[in-house]
Formats: structure tokens, C-alpha cells, sequence
């Protein structure tokens, strides 16, 4: 035979070696006149032989492909192949190797002394034993060993002793020891427990940085969805949850999808298709009758050809044999498997030298089966075979299965490249196993001592860099670094979800009531989510109302100690609101009340964001609709009116009072949309005039001709300017006003009054409530002795809180004009009284809150209007909802209310007797703002008490006017 060009059957192959050219003549002979020249010959065939070794048991890339490697069978004396397996073997140190001596088989000569049990594929078994023993012995550093779990699979099927004397005892014993080895958690055996180990270092490099990539994207993608704890767990429950499917994969059972390979492989199953079985158990009690079948007749007895039984322990014995040689060779297969869609699998791309085996005397059975297998299944393995024998042993026979036949090529030590090169080259007419199965290298007793000696540099490749062990690792650890900055960074400008944190250090934003922007307002708060909880889980039919207020003090003008009554007054009044519905809507007929709460900061400052984000929760949420709350007449309130009138969504305001709160920007226009429940600055200020121009007989203050009005030019409040140029306006001639910023400016401007030689006769205050004490200090310490104070609305909070001071305080009379005050109801007729309050001090008791000091109490004024706030627009929204003959959505939820039906239903709804007032929307005569709203003159007794003294406004619908408006 001659060989062909030497050429590298890996295209591109860096360690292929340089061509040698042939000497001339016969490559076969060697010359016989010039010993040196021999020698020299045979020295380099030795160095090209171990040279072509390494090139062929380094894996190509893979870009290059995986080829099929051919069985490498080196001949000669007894001295040459033990010099030449101790060649091999060195240079195969660090990468998987096994070696199996000739005493290990016993399948030639004279027949074997055999125990009485023992099957007779016991001697296979035992070479494979030892075969993956060594191979999974030895990886190089950082890697993962090789591991056969579908050998030991079938190792552990063979070892089952079940009753097989009836089919169905024998199926329903290997159930039952197929589902206990599933269940088994602990490992058995010491190599159970080895293999354990194994596979844990296997897996820790796919599922667990998996499961740690997956929860730090989720944990940082979702991280402004989720509270600080909340993203951190998720982020550490992917290492935890990722060592937990580590371990479950880990343990003896390999998983039903990786078993269901012994279904789709060709031996022992069944001819017809209909007949195989459909599970591991159906293929197990094939594999358990096979072994019967083979242990029933001893093979090496003698016994007639034609014995039935012992054809089929012959087959048998085959089928078993080729199976357990199939699950080895595959168990590498999956071990060297490359796929792009399984590129998790670092350690099949890392491994870049083939697995050897090297089999000392001949072809030996497990050789043949070897071949056999793989000229049956037509896939190629990763699997170099090296077998060495005496120059006289023969090739095996060709394998049966599909005619294949295994040709030898054959030659001397220096022409191995040539012979290799060759074999490359006929490849492409069998690319599943290789046209030619064997080459033979022809070993001669003058090699020993050349192999003993020579030094050839063992060849490798190197391991790609993207599948360096440590780089999953580095890439996992900077997603989860990452991700906890990501989480932690979003702490510090996010509270919770929908809810970020403002330069000001405030929580501002959203919520379903479960987050609670100010301990002061924890508890009602935590009744608002319950309340939401039971609401939804009743399944009728709600619609969904956004509270809009301030419920952080932060950097505002009343300062960070601000209990916040108002607010907690207001968010205490809904929470009756929400609790009246539920109890009356038994039947599911009428809608309950869903709150969302909404934070727009201290003084409204970040209400245009919030606006924004509330137009985004009623485009996602279609049960919202409409707004209450909004109570301060500020720059910051009016853009994020403007803002949600875009949509026309519903807006009740419960106790902002600037006139023009509600003009669209740039325009007469008003916002049809918007709805004021509280009475205007330009009523407020009439009626506040007249009331000071008549005096107050009954409490000895005698009608006034001068006032001094001080007026708050904050700038983004309009509120106080507003409502102090109207009351000069109102009050005419006599009234001069006093312009302040701050508390420092108010006192000044005290001063400055009470200096003069005419003290005024009234002192009116148009500004916050945050000021106001530093006013009445002021006021009190100044040269106006005696002076009245008569108030706006807006310090209602602050009369509440201090209540006592006020009255001990004998120098200055304080008055001021309230929006609502419990005292107006006590001349009502027993009729027309509203049991709100007693309602609101039941609420206060069950909130174990009456103890509490009187500043961390909720204001009943506050409460009552936005209970009637929230009253009217459940009122249109219900009105609304009945027009639409009370829908159903079409997966069986409540139906969903129209925004536009109820603002429609708002603009007709009639008059109602509400626990603050009279209430009709847009029935004053401008049609803008509500009709004869209450405007109570309320004054401070010496008695600590609250008394009501004068009212504009009616109470309820059947109320006389009062002769003082």
C-alpha cells in the first residue's frame, strides 16, 4: 500500500508536523550499508510516531470540528510495546488515560475458570469499571473529571435483585427500586458518594451560575418594583436555589430526560416500534430478563449449536455487552459535546485532548465491542484506542453490522505521519466512523531502548480563553456585583415599588396604602391596605380613587417635626368612606372604594411628578377614576391639575380656595374637570370683611375701621397673596397689608405695626399655618395689647394642636374662619345632625390612638372634607355604573366604570346633605366652584374650647340662610 502526500487531516492545524519527504527506493527497506543512517532513520520514525500520537489525541477546535479518531494498534515484541505503553502513557499524564492489561480479559485461549454465578459478561463489566475509574481519575487543573452516569445506570440495573419469576412481580419490583433510588437523596455507597462529589463539581458550573445570573438580572431589572429586602433576597435566592438544583442533580438518579437516551439506542430493544418501552422501568425489565437469559446457560460448557437457550444467552450476553460498551461510549460523547445552544457547558469546550485507552495484548473483547458499537450506531466519540500486542496478533473481524469492514494500514515507525495523513484524507468517504478503522505501527526489539530514551516535547493546544473555569465565575460575580449596586443604588432613590426617593430625603410617590411615607399616619395607613385587601378579594365590583396630598414634612416650611394632622385627618375621613361602602355593598350591586395613596412631598413640592405618575397608574389601571385630595393652592397643585385635566380625569379638591386654581394655562379657560369642594378666596375674603367691619358683639370685640393684613408672598404659594388682596379689597378703606416670606420676616413686620402710633383695630392673618405661632408670639410680645386675630382656614391644624395655649394666652383674642368645625352641628335640629364625628372618635378608639397626644390625633375638620369628597365621587361613580347596567368583564371579573361617565354623572350630580355641608359641585353661580359651601367663624373660649360664632353657607339643603351673609 502506498501511502499518500503526508498532510494534517485538521485543516489549519498548528501542531501538525513539517512534510517529511521519503528517502528514495522502498520507504519499507532500510539501509543496510550505513548503521549510523539506520539509526538515525529509526530515531526520527520514533520522534514522528510520538509526535503524531499527540496530534492525534489533541482535540481540533471547533471551528474545526470533532472527527472520528481510528484505533491506533502498535505491534512488535514484548519489549516494544511495554517501551511504547510507557511512552504513551507519560505523555499522557495530566489528561484522562486509562491503561488495561491483558490478565483483565479472558476471552482468548482455553475457556476461563468462571465461578458458579458469575454472568459472562462480568470480565467486560470489570474492564469498564476500571476503564472509567481511570478516566474520571485524572482532569486537568480547574476542570471538572469526566463522569458516566449512564454506565453506572446500567451497572446498578445489572446489580438489581428483584423477584422475576412473573412478569408483572418483576415490573412492579423495579418500579418500586427505580422510584426509591429517585427519591434517594443521601448517597449509598463510597462510590455513590464519590460520584456525588463528582457530580457536584459537574453542575456547579451550569445551574448555579445560571440560577445566579437569572435572580441578579431579575433583581436589577425589577429593582425599582421591589423593596431594598425584597431585591437583595431575590438576588441571594439564586445561589441558594441554584446549590439546590445542584444537589438534586447531583444525587445517584441522573433525571428522567437524561435516562430516556436508552430508549432511542438500538440494543435490547424491540424489533417493532409499537414494543418498545415507553419509560426507564419498561426498559429496565428488558435489560433484567436479558440478564437472566445470559446467566441461565453457562457459555463455556460444552453444548449442542442448536441449543435454543443457549443461542439466546449467547445474544443475551451480546446485548448486554454492546449496551454497557454504548452507555460508556456515549457517557464521553456528552462529555465532549459542543453546541452553541449549550455553550453553558464550559468544561466540553475547556477539555482539548481526547480520552485514551491503551489495551495491552491485542484485540481483546472489549476492543471488538468497541468497533462494533460504533460501526453499528455510526457516531463518532471522543475515544483514542491504543492496543498493543505481539507483531502476530491479527486484526479483529470485520463488525457484521451493515457489512463494515476494519482494513488495516500498515507500515514502519517513519512512515506514521504518512499512514495518518492517508487515513485523513480517505475520511470524507466515511465521515460517521472512517473508511479505515486501524492503524498499525510496526514496532521492531531496536526501538525499546530509543523509546526509553528519546526526549520529544509533548504537544498540546491550549484551552480557549472563553472556556477558562474561572470566567463563568468572574461574569456571574460582576452580575451579582452589579445587581446589588443596582438594588442598592435604587435604595437610595427608590423607598419601595413606585416609589422613589427625592433630593429631599422624602419618599415620593404611589402607593396601595402598604407603604407608609410618615410614622405618624402607620396606623391608618395600615386600615387603608387592609381594607384594599378585602376589597379585592371579595370580587365585587370597585372603582379605584387616588388620595393626593403631602404626607412628608422633609424640608418644608412647617418643618420635619410636623405631625401632620391634616393629612392624617384626611386619610382617617376616607378610611370611613371606604369602610361605609364595604359594610353596604353585601349584595355586590354597589362599588366599594379602592384608595390609592399618592405623596407629592412637603408643600406639594414634587406634585407635577406625581401627576405624572398617576397618569401613567390610570392608563395601566382602568378602575381608577378619579383624584381627591389637592388641598393647598400652590404652583406645584395647579401644574399637576393642568396635568391630569389632559386626560380629563375627575380632580375634587377638598380645601384649596384659590379662585383661579382650576384655569387652564394661558386662558379664561376653566378645567371642566376639576371640581373644588372648598369655597373661594373671593367668598372667603367678603365674608371675612364684612365679619370684621361688624365686629363680634357677643365676644366684646367692637366693629373695626383698621386692619392690618399680613399676607404670605412665599413665592409657588398662591394662596396667601390671593386670598390677603382680596380681604384688603373687601375690607376698603383702613386695611393695609404686611408683605412676609418667613417667620424671621413675620416678626418684623409685627414690629413694625405695633410701633406706630395707631395701632390697628384688627389684625388679619393671610398665610400657613407654619408661621402662625411665631405670629401669635410675636403679636403677643408687641405694644398691641388686646388685639384681635382673626385667621384664614388654613390654621385650623394649629388651633387644634393648640388649643390650651391659645386660651391661657390673655393678650391676644384669636378668630378664625373655618371651613367645617364640630361646633356648627350643636344648634342643628336632632333631624339634620351628622353622626361623623361620633363615627371619626370610634375610628380614633379602634386605632388605640385616643391616648396619643393631641398633636398626633387626625383632624376631624380635614376628615369630614375629604370623606365628603371621596362620597361625591363614589356617588357619580356609582351613578354611572348603573347607567351601564353594572357590567361584567368577559373573564368573569367586576366590570370596569367609566371615567367619562362619571365625570358626566358629576357635572349633574344633585345636592347632597353631606357631614361638612351642603355639597353641589360646580352650583355656585360661576359654575365653577361648589354651592353655599360653610363658612364658620370659629373663636378660641378661655375654656379651651372651640365655639362657633358666626356662619356663612348652608349645613344641609333645608337650612335658612343666615341674616349675617
Amino acid at each position: 500500500m502506498t501511502p499518500a502526500s503526508p498532510s494534517s487531516p485538521y485543516p489549519g492545524d498548528p501542531l501538525a508536523p513539517a512534510p517529511v519527504p521519503p528517502p528514495p527506493g522502498d520507504i519499507g527497506v532500510i539501509s543496510k550499508h550505513d548503521p549510523d543512517e539506520s539509526y538515525r532513520r529509526r530515531h526520527e520514525g520514533i520522534r514522528e510516531f510520538l509526535r503524531v500520537f499527540d496530534q492525534m489525541r489533541i482535540r481540533p477546535t471547533w471551528r474545526n470540528g470533532d472527527l472520528p479518531v481510528p484505533v491506533l494498534w502498535v505491534t512488535g515484541p514484548y519489549t516494544a510495546t511495554t517501551s511504547v505503553t510507557q511512552a504513551l502513557e507519560a505523555r499522557c499524564d495530566g489528561t484522562p488515560f486509562a491503561h488495561l492489561g491483558p490478565s483483565l480479559d479472558t476471552d482468548e485461549g482455553s475457556p476461563p475458570v468462571r465461578e458458579r454465578h458469575t454472568p459472562p459478561y462480568a470480565a467486560l463489566v470489570t474492564q469498564l469499571r476500571q476503564a472509567t475509574r481511570d478516566l474520571a481519575a485524572v482532569a486537568p487543573p480547574g476542570e471538572a473529571h469526566l463522569r458516566f452516569p449512564l454506565f453506572a445506570q446500567v451497572l446498578w440495573l445489572l446489580d438489581l435483585q428483584v423477584n422475576d419469576d412473573e412478569p408483572d412481580r418483576l415490573h412492579d419490583g423495579v418500579k418500586k427500586a427505580v422510584r426509591q433510588r429517585r427519591r434517594q437523596v443521601r448517597a449509598g455507597t463510597g462510590q455513590d458518594r464519590r460520584n456525588f462529589w463528582a457530580n457536584v463539581r459537574a453542575y456547579s458550573e451550569g445551574p448555579l451560575p445560571a440560577w445566579a445570573a437569572a435572580t441578579a438580572l431579575l433583581g436589577a431589572g425589577w429593582a425599582d418594583q421591589l423593596t431594598t429586602l425584597f431585591g437583595v433576597c431575590a438576588i441571594l435566592a439564586g445561589p441558594v436555589i441554584g446549590s439546590l438544583h445542584v444537589l438534586l442533580l447531583s444525587r445517584s438518579w441522573a433525571g428522567r430526560r437524561r435516562y430516556m437516551w436508552f430508549r432511542r439506542q438500538p440494543y435490547l430493544m424491540p424489533g417493532q416500534r409499537r414494543n418498545q418501552p415507553h419509560d426507564i422501568t419498561g426498559f429496565a425489565v428488558r435489560l433484567l430478563q436479558a440478564r437472566g437469559r445470559a446467566e441461565a446457560v453457562p457459555l463455556y460448557e460444552a453444548g449442542s449449536a442448536e441449543d435454543r437457550k443457549r443461542q439466546e444467552a449467547i445474544q443475551a450476553n451480546e446485548g448486554i455487552e454492546h449496551l454497557l460498551v454504548n452507555a460508556f461510549l456515549e457517557d464521553l460523547r456528552q462529555g465532549y459535546e459542543r453546541r452553541l445552544w449549550k455553550v453553558w457547558r464550559r468544561v466540553a469546550w475547556a477539555r482539548t485532548s481526547y480520552p485514551v485507552l491503551l489495551v495491552d495484548g491485542g484485540f481483546t473483547r472489549l476492543v471488538a465491542r468497541v468497533e462494533e458499537v460504533r460501526t453499528a450506531t455510526c457516531l463518532p466519540d471522543p475515544l483514542l484506542v491504543v492496543v498493543t500486542g505481539p507483531s502476530g496478533g491479527q486484526a479483529p473481524p470485520p463488525a457484521a453490522t451493515h457489512g463494515a469492514r476494519t482494513p488495516v494500514m500498515a507500515g514502519r515507525p517513519e512512515l506514521t505521519e504518512e499512514l495518518w495523513a492517508q487515513w485523513g484524507a480517505e475520511l470524507a468517504r466515511d465521515r460517521a466512523v472512517g473508511s479505515h478503522r486501524v492503524l498499525r505501527i510496526e514496532m521492531e526489539a531496536k526501538d525499546a531502548p530509543i523509546l526509553e530514551k528519546i526526549n520529544v516535547p509533548v504537544r498540546g493546544r491550549r484551552r480557549p480563553v472563553l472556556a477558562h473555569p474561572v470566567l463563568p465565575w468572574l461574569v456571574v460575580t460582576a452580575l451579582v456585583s452589579l445587581s446589588f449596586v443596582r438594588v442598592l443604588a435604587t435604595a437610595t432613590t427608590n423607598c419601595g415599588p413606585d416609589i422613589w426617593r427625592a433630593s429631599t430625603g422624602e419618599c415620593i410617590g404611589i402607593s396601595d396604602g402598604d407603604f407608609v411615607f410618615d410614622e405618624h399616619l402607620t396606623r391608618v395607613l395600615k386600615m387603608i391596605d387592609d381594607q384594599n385587601r378585602a376589597i379585592l378579594a371579595s370580587g365585587h365590583p370597585y372603582a379605584t380613587v387616588i388620595y393626593f396630598g403631602k404626607l412628608t414634612t422633609g424640608k418644608s416650611s412647617v418643618g420635619a417635626n410636623d405631625p401632620i394632622t391634616d393629612i392624617h385627618g384626611e386619610l382617617a375621613g376616607l378610611v370611613l368612606e371606604q369602610r361605609k361602602l364595604i359594610d353596604n355593598s353585601g349584595d355586590g350591586s354597589k362599588l366599594q372604594m379602592r384608595i390609592l395613596v399618592a405623596n407629592a412631598g412637603a408643600d406639594f413640592r414634587f406634585a407635577e411628578d406625581v401627576a405624572k405618575e398617576a397618569l401613567h397608574r390610570i392608563q395601566d389601571d382602568p378602575t381608577v377614576i378619579g383624584v381627591v385630595g389637592l388641598g393647598e393652592s400652590r404652583q406645584q397643585v395647579q401644574a399637576a391639575i393642568r396635568l391630569l385635566a389632559r386626560k380629563a380625569v375627575p380632580l375634587i379638591s377638598t380645601t384649596a380656595t384659590f379662585d383661579d386654581l382650576g384655569r387652564r394655562e394661558g386662558g379664561d379657560a376653566y378645567i371642566p374637570s376639576f371640581f373644588p369642594l372648598a369655597p373661594p378666596n373671593s367668598r372667603l375674603a367678603d365674608v371675612a370683611a364684612r365679619w370684621a367691619r361688624e365686629g363680634l358683639p357677643q365676644q366684646g370685640i367692637p366693629p373695626a375701621r383698621t386692619a392690618a393684613v399680613f399676607t404670605d408672598i412665599m413665592a409657588g404659594d398662591l394662596f396667601g397673596k390671593d386670598l390677603g388682596a382680596r380681604f384688603v379689597r373687601a375690607f376698603g378703606k383702613g386695611a393695609t397689608s404686611a408683605g412676609y416670606t418667613n417667620a424671621a420676616g413675620l416678626e418684623e413686620k409685627v414690629t413694625d405695626v405695633c410701633t406706630r402710633p395707631e395701632k390697628p383695630d384688627l389684625v388679619y392673618y393671610a398665610g400657613r399655618t407654619a408661621q402662625f405661632g411665631a405670629f401669635i408670639d410675636a403679636i403677643a410680645k408687641s405694644q398691641c395689647h388686646q388685639l384681635t386675630v382673626m385667621a384664614n382656614d388654613d390654621i385650623t391644624q394649629y388651633v387644634n394642636d393648640h388649643e390650651p395655649q391659645l386660651a391661657r394666652n390673655n393678650r391676644v383674642r384669636v378668630t378664625y374662619v373655618a371651613l367645617e368645625s364640630p361646633g356648627a352641628w350643636e344648634s342643628v335640629p336632632r333631624q339634620f345632625k351628622t353622626d361623623f364625628f361620633q363615627e371619626f372618635d370610634a375610628l380614633v378608639t379602634s386605632l388605640r390612638m385616643e391616648a396619643l397626644p393631641r398633636t398626633q390625633i387626625p383632624s376631624k375638620e380635614y376628615a369630614v372634607q375629604a370623606q365628603d369628597a371621596a362620597e361625591a365621587l363614589m356617588r357619580a361613580a356609582q351613578v354611572a355604573f348603573s347607567g351601564q347596567g353594572g357590567p361584567s368583564a368577559d373573564d368573569g371579573r367586576p366590570g370596569v366604570v367609566e371615567r367619562a361617565g362619571v365625570l358626566l354623572a358629576l357635572e349633574k350630580l344633585g345636592e347632597i346633605d353631606g357631614d361638612s355641608g351642603l355639597v353641589k359641585l360646580h352650583g355656585a353661580a360661576d359654575g365653577r366652584h361648589a354651592l353655599d359651601r360653610p363658612i364658620l367663624l370659629v373663636a378660641v373660649n378661655p375654656d379651651g374650647r372651640q365655639v362657633v360664632i358666626r356662619q356663612c353657607g348652608r349645613l344641609y339643603a333645608q337650612q335658612p340662610p343666615s341674616p349675617t351673609c
